[in-house]
This record gives structure tokens, sequence and C-alpha cells, in this order.
């Protein structure tokens, strides 16, 4: 005899309870949903581009066997005594040697330097001279957001009416009172191999902290490179209207250097009409008949 299983009736209308249990928890217990944080940023790295760093490279590879023959040859005309060639192959060498490190230094920038905004803290490896342009020294530094107090940019306008250059400097300071200096970049580059000034916003966006613009300064191009500490002059805030005055003398002076450029090529092409001779002949060829014996 096979023995029946007797199921308890359902209630009416209800469905039978059969299949797997789901496990209900108390809404107390329930996970909460994740929520979006508005200060979560993704990583991000500056560097110079693969292609920027091979072509220095090369650049330096090639050139540098003809800057290392130059002692040489410099050397040995000494010693044959012929002085005159040896003074323009001195200037030759201190030109190569003034280009050679130029590129020697923008090939050590380029492989060295890098800047990487993680999730929590900031990892950089920045030059260390001072000055516009980048030197030979570098310095690594690490540091979270929470240890940010400030980021501040300026801008720093150096030489005059003929040549006035504005750079746009950005620095860190921690609460600890350690100051990193980021860099500078010139506002006439419209596409910089590292935006000091974007990536100061940055951290200040992640460090959830204003960006601090320190106005304009005006700086001298000597104590700078020297590394000589600025005076109360120099760090006299230039208001715009003042670095409006300083383009209209820039701008004034250009024209007048051209205005000067087309009257001298006016002057030469009135004499060239007056002498007779095309323009543009600065000599001609005269043929002396051979003497008759």
């Amino acid at each position: 005899m096979t023995d029946a299983t007797t199921l308890s009736p359902s209630p009416a209308g209800a469905a039978p309870d059969i299949g797997p249990k789901s496990e209900t928890l108390p809404a107390s217990e329930a996970a909460p949903a994740p929520a979006s944080d508005p200060y979560a940023f993704e990583p991000e790295d500056y560097g110079a581009s693969v292609l920027r760093t091979t072509i220095f490279c090369l650049v330096f590879l090639l050139l540098l066997p003809f800057f290392a023959s130059l002692p040489a040859m410099i050397g040995m005309r000494a010693a044959a005594g012929v002085l005159g060639d040896n003074i323009g192959l001195l200037v030759l060498a201190a030109a190569f040697t003034a280009l050679m490190f130029l590129v020697f230094v923008e090939m050590m920038f380029s492989i060295r330097t890098r800047v990487h905004l993680g999730r929590e803290k900031v990892r950089m490896t920045l030059p260390a001279g001072r000055g516009p342009t980048p030197m030979l020294r570098y310095r690594s530094y690490e540091f979270p957001y929470d240890q940010v107090d400030t980021v501040e940019t300026r801008r720093e306008i150096y030489g005059g009416a003929m040549t006035p250059v504005l750079m746009k400097g950005a620095r860190v300071i921690l609460k600890d009172g350690t100051l990193v200096p980021l860099g500078y970049v010139s506002e006439a580059d419209a596409d910089p191999v590292f935006p000091y000034d974007e990536i100061a916003r940055k951290i200040a966006d992640r460090a959830r902290l204003p960006l601090i613009d320190r106005g304009a300064v005006r700086r001298s191009v000597r104590s700078k490179m020297m590394g000589i500490k600025a005076t109360d002059s120099e760090n006299t805030i230039i208001d715009d209207a003042g670095i409006a005055r300083l383009n209209a003398s820039h701008n004034t002076f250009m024209l007048a250097l051209i205005g000067i450029v087309l009257i001298l090529m006016l002057i030469g092409i009135v004499q060239d009409f007056a002498d007779g001779s095309p323009i543009g002949q600065t000599a001609v060829l005269q043929t002396v008949p051979a003497a008759i014996s």
C-alpha cells in the first residue's frame, strides 16, 4: 500500500505555497542604495607624449657625435697654430653648446616630468629649478587632497614694451606649510605640454577648495633665473588696466618697427629708380676688355 501525503488546504484565493522561498529582510537591515558622490573624480595623468620624447632623444643622439668632436677639432687647430680658423670654431662651439644644453633640458623634461591626479592623493615629479625654463634638478611629491591648504595661481610679466612675456604660474601650499611649486606656462602657448593652471584647478576641485588668483606682478628675468628673491616693487600687483597699457605700448612699438622697415624699403626702391638700375639689383658685373698687345 502506498502512503499518501495530506496537504493542508490553502486559503481561498491564495496561491499555493510551493517552490523556493526568498528570505525577506526587515527594512532596517536592507542594503542601502548606492549614492553618487558629486566629488568623485576619475584619475588623470599628465605627461609628455611618446612622439615628443622620441624626437628630443633622437635629436640629442644625432647631434652628440658632432658635439663630442668639437674639442678634438679645436685642439688640433690650436696645436697647428691656425688661430684664425679656431676663433670661428670657438664661436660655433659656444652656440652648439647652448643648443645641446637646451635639447638636453627638454629631453629630460619630457622623460621625467609626470603628474598623476588620483582619487585620494597626488603624485608628481616636477622640475625643482627656478624660473620659467625647467632645469636639470627634479623633485617628487606625494600628498593626499585633505592635506592641501590652498591652491594659488599668479601671472608674472617679464620684459617691457619691446618683448613682454606673460607667464601663468601655479603652486600648492600644504597644511604643514610645505610649498609645492607646480610650474609656469606661457599664456601665448595655446597647447602646452603641462597646463599647470588647469592642473592647479583640478587639484583645487578634488581638495574641495577654491582656486585663489593672486593677480599679476612684474618680475625680472635675471632675478628669476639667478634665484634672487623678488623685491617689494616686483611684488606690486598690476591691474588689468596696467596690462592693457603694456600690450598697447607693445603694439605701438611693433607698428613703429614695421613702419621703419617699410620706409627703408621705400627709400631703396626710390634710389634704384633714380639710379636707373633694376629694382633689387645691388651689383653689376662689368667685363674689362683684354689689352691689345
